[in-house]
């Protein structure tokens, strides 16, 4: 059997230990609110979490990835989003909280996650959302990340989107 060295402040939000008082534990219901559409939890939701992420750990590295997708057509955007939402869910973590940030962006907020380890998740994200083979060739998804510590947390969405380039022209 090997030991796992999973870091004491990385935990599931809702999930309480016994030494801490109900009040003291997130609020559960922070990511259970989800939008209909793509089955991920709301904007709403997801700063909630991420919030809660800082709060739980202010010292601890705190990363925040906006996936962006471009090229979407009128018909089938919508099932294109769902396709993309599923395959992001799949390749996150249990600790992660993924939810859809605008319209056609969606964030994730990757706990205890590094400078090193975010720019790692981006680049596996956008090679394999980019490689779906339900997605239509006109589609085009970018991720960008922020990093920082849980003290900033509410800083990292407004810095993730603001390092974007043009998309895929």
């Amino acid at each position: 059997m090997s030991i796992s060295r999973f870091p004491a402040y990385l935990r599931l939000l809702g999930e309480r230990t016994p030494f801490e008082s109900p009040s003291a534990a997130p609020a559960a219901s922070a990511v259970t609110e989800t939008d209909p559409a793509t089955g991920v939890a709301t904007r709403d939701a997801l700063l909630d979490g991420l919030e809660a992420m800082g709060r739980i750990a202010p010292r601890a590295p705190l990363s925040f990835l906006v996936v962006k997708v471009a090229g979407l057509g009128h018909c089938d955007g919508e099932d294109q989003l769902r396709g993309i939402a599923a395959r992001i869910r799949e390749l996150t973590r249990g600790t992660d909280i993924v939810g859809r940030f605008t319209g056609t962006t969606f964030g994730i907020a990757l706990q205890g996650t590094g400078v090193t380890a975010a720019g790692a998740v981006a680049a596996r994200m956008t090679h394999h959302l980019n490689r779906m083979a339900e997605l239509s060739p006109s589609i085009c998804i970018t991720v960008s990340a922020a990093t920082g510590t849980g003290i900033n947390a509410e800083t990292l969405p407004t810095a993730a989107m603001d390092t974007y380039e043009p998309c895929c022209g």
